[in-house]
């Protein structure tokens, strides 16, 4: 039974393997549960089986056959598993096999793609060399068209090498150039901050010696009211005794005209041939007598020179010099010939206080009526209110309340403090004073004669495209030149075009200039439009003789230049960009001519005109160079200039006062740019007064060669410009003046209750825009001509409209003055 127990539980396990207990494992566990309760159910079953053996051996035989039969299916059920593992074995051998085919046909795809890949690979890289050689043949093509061009431009390309080595040189040069300015930047303004340093100092002398200056004035004030008591108590004395030593004479004239009347009648009684005689001998002295005491006497006044009368009329001024020493309307002034000023302040009640000095004392203090010459001693101080003087007088010596007709430090006044205000407020606040006032250099000051070699050789520059476009038959708005006779006929011309005159066979010069020319003017437009770049200058010419000699030939000698049309259409748009940018370019001209100005000197003294560079830069330190108007406007083929007034009553806050009528000036000879002579350019009245008028002239030029300013508008009317003179000329130079008085108000010093007359010259462009010139202090009101004779009376009255009745009276009427700017 033990065998066949064991043989029944190895096949079990042979058929079940059971694991081996593994932690963790609860289906494990309740098999081997199972396996050991079936383990004692079998034991159990054998000694059953063994009790019963013995009786039952027949049993246990067909026991044997049945487990060997069982054995048997067992094995038969093992080998079915094991076919069946075979089986699963084999699919998946045949699945792996599978696998590998598929792998090897993807292999050989892959080997067929890569193969495809390279041959488009080679297919592209011939796609691209065929490419590559069509561009070559097009750059073959593209190369043979640029040869030949480059054939032709050969002379092109030398020239912007030439133009690069230019602009090494020049940048090089500019940096130099701006390294300098920018170290005479700093050093003016150490310089200006200098200069303010010491005026602090000198403004706080000024009144350290003001406050003890005025501490004196109140000791000599108390002193001199003391010493004036004393000298009215002496003066009352002495005309008291006076009066009575005049009574006493009376009394005794008196009594001698008795005894003399009483002597005549026995005289006249003894003798008539005698007292015929004597009354003759009266009449004759009588009638020399009243000749010599009225001279020029109206007959009305004969009737007042009896003694009443005059008795009568120095009642009269006593009193009227009471009132206006009482209202203070008492004026002072030592001008000669300023009968229409006092005139005006006389018949205001004004009084004229007569003495060598405005602050003279009473003992040579004297008034005077101005009809009857009656004088009147002043017993005391009177001050004058209004001081109308022609020199300066120090500020310390005037009061508050007194008027004087000065302001101090006007710089602005002189040619070269013109050009120094301007320059200044231009840095300051950004404005463009070459829109109103031609450009200006001073060979007194450090680099300025440079500045202006470099302005001329632009100026030749410019002159030379402008002589291309002439020469060939266009302008710069596109039009065509008119001829000779057409700009004769009319009347507000400029005949300044220049003249190609005779100077036997004419030199050719070769058209290298041209393209100098204009590549200077386009350096100087990129640095007009770019003014923050450090990189480039102005005057893109390097050798500057042989273009300013060039440039000589052309203009002053009549020498052509070589294929100049061909550069027309460049130098037109050049000129048209540089004419957007530039707003004196049509002023220039080609003559390239320069106003030359001594700076000490006025009334044009000393003024002439230069073309020539070695010429103008031979002058010293004190002269002033300005750019002349080469295109001006004419009336009848003559120039002329403007002189305009105007009237400032305060600087803080600023106010200008433009008068409305004014006088055009003219020369005496007519206009050209041929001759440099000042007869020509110059149209100061002081010049030419000296000057004997050209037979030649229009006949309806005036003879004094002034005109009022309602002449010059009527001239307007007559060729169709009645509109220029109110849109263009008068509010050009209402805005040329203001923006100077803006820039020079900084550097007055002035005084409240001060006013002063100045005189601004303007001449006009053939566009009439107005160009200030100058500004002159205390301008010629002399009554020389009819023109003035007419202006200076009512101008006159109304600067006293002005400064006296406009303080009381807002509302009042100023006469032909206008408010322009008021701050």
């Amino acid at each position: 039974m033990n065998t066949l127990t064991k043989r029944l539980w190895k096949c079990i396990s042979y058929c079940f393997p059971f694991r081996k207990k593994k932690p963790n494992d609860n289906a494990v566990e309740e098999i081997e549960i199972k396996q050991e309760s079936l383990e004692k159910q079998h034991i159990e079953a054998n000694s059953e089986r063994e009790t019963s053996y013995e009786v039952n051996s027949e049993r246990e035989t067909t026991i044997e056959a049945n487990s060997e039969r069982e054995t048997s299916n067992e094995v038969n059920s093992e080998r079915e598993t094991i076919i069946e593992a075979n089986s699963e074995i084999e699919t998946s051998n045949e699945v792996n096999s599978e696998r590998e085919t598929t792998i090897e046909a993807n292999r050989k795809r892959e080997t067929v793609i890569k193969a495809n890949r390279k041959r488009e690979n080679s297919n592209e890289v011939n796609r691209k060399r065929e490419t590559t050689i069509e561009a070559n043949r097009k750059r073959e093509t593209t190369i043979e068209a640029n040869r030949k061009r480059e054939t032709s431009n050969e002379v092109n390309r030398k020239r912007k090498t030439t133009i690069k080595a230019h602009r090494k040189r020049e940048t090089t040069i500019k940096a130099h150039r701006k390294r300098e300015t920018t170290i005479e930047a700093h050093r003016k303004r150490e310089t200006s901050n200098e200069v303010n340093r010491k005026r602090e100092t000198t403004i706080k002398a000024h009144r350290k010696r003001e406050t003890t200056i005025e501490a004196n004035r109140k000791r000599e004030t108390s002193n001199e009211v003391n010493r004036k008591r004393k000298t009215t108590i002496k003066a009352h004395r002495k005309r008291e005794t006076t009066i009575k030593a005049h009574r006493k004479r009376e009394t005794t004239i008196e009594a001698n005209r008795k005894r003399e009347t009483s002597n005549e009648v026995n005289r006249k009684r003894e003798t008539t041939t005698k007292a015929h005689r004597k009354r003759k001998a009266a009449n004759k002295s009588n009638s020399t007598r009243k000749t010599a005491k009225k001279p020029n006497v109206s007959p009305e006044r004969d009737k007042l020179y009896c003694d009443e009368c005059v008795s009568r009329q120095k009642r009269c001024f006593k009193d009227q010099v009471k009132t206006a020493v009482a209202k203070k309307n008492v004026f002072w002034t030592d001008f000669k010939g300023s009968t229409d000023f006092e005139r005006g302040l006389l018949s205001r009640g004004w009084v004229k206080k007569i003495a060598p000095t405005f602050n003279a004392g009473p003992m040579e203090t004297i008034f005077c009526d101005p009809t009857y010459g009656h004088k009147i001693i002043s017993l005391y101080d009177i001050q004058p209110k209004l001081i109308v003087s022609r020199y300066r007088i120090e500020l310390h010596l005037l009061k508050e309340d007194q008027i004087t007709n000065h302001f101090y430090s006007v710089h602005f006044t002189s040619k070269i403090g013109l050009c120094k205000v301007l320059r200044q407020w231009c840095l300051s606040c950004d404005a463009n004073p070459h829109t109103f006032f031609p450009r200006c250099y001073m060979f007194s000051e450090k680099n300025e004669k440079q500045a202006f070699i470099d302005d001329f050789t632009m100026t030749a520059a410019c002159g030379i495209l402008k002589w291309v476009l002439r020469t060939n038959g266009k302008s710069l708005q596109d039009e065509v030149i008119p001829s000779r006779k057409e700009k004769e006929e009319k009347m507000a011309i400029c005949m300044s075009d220049a003249k190609i005159n005779n100077h036997g066979p004419a030199r050719i010069v070769p058209e290298n200039i041209i393209v100098t020319a204009l590549v200077a003017c386009q350096f100087h437009l990129y640095d007009l439009t770019h003014e923050d770049e450090d990189n480039l200058i102005c005057a893109g010419i390097v050798d500057k003789k042989h273009f300013i000699s060039d440039y000589y030939q052309v203009m002053h000698h009549g020498a052509h230049i070589q294929n100049s049309d061909k550069y027309v259409d460049y130098c037109h748009q050049l000129l048209c960009k540089l004419r957007r940018v530039n707003p004196q370019l049509d002023i220039d001209g080609e003559k390239n001519i320069w106003i030359l100005k001594p700076r000490a000197l006025s009334r044009g003294r000393g003024i002439h005109c230069r073309n020539d560079l070695k010429d103008i830069c031979s002058l010293g330190r004190k002269w002033v160079v300005q750019k002349y108007i080469e295109r001006p406007l004419l009336v009848y083929g003559t120039k002329i200039d403007l002189r305009q007034h105007f009237l400032i009553t305060d600087w803080y806050p600023l106010t200008i006062w433009f008068y409305k009528h004014s006088f055009i000036r003219f020369s005496s000879q007519p206009f050209t740019l041929e001759r440099l002579d000042t007869a020509i350019h110059v149209c100061n009245n002081s010049i030419q007064r000296k000057l004997k008028n050209a037979p030649n002239r229009h006949p309806n030029l005036p003879e004094e060669n002034m005109w009022h300013s309602d002449e010059f508008k009527e001239y307007l009317c007559t060729i169709g410009k009645e509109q220029v003179w109110d849109s263009i000329i008068i509010p050009g130079m209402k805005k040329a003046l203001i923006q100077t008085m803006r820039a020079a108000q900084e550097n007055v010093k002035y005084k409240k209750n001060s006013f002063d007359l100045f005189g601004a010259d303007f001449m006009f462009g053939e566009n009439f825009q107005p160009w200030l010139l100058e500004i002159n202090l205390k301008p010629d009101i002399q009554k020389d001509t009819s023109v003035m004779e007419k202006i200076v009376p009512p101008m006159v009255e109304d600067i006293l409209r002005v400064v006296i009745d406009y303080k009381d009276h807002r509302n009042c009427n100023v006469g032909g003055f206008e408010l322009i700017y008021k701050q």
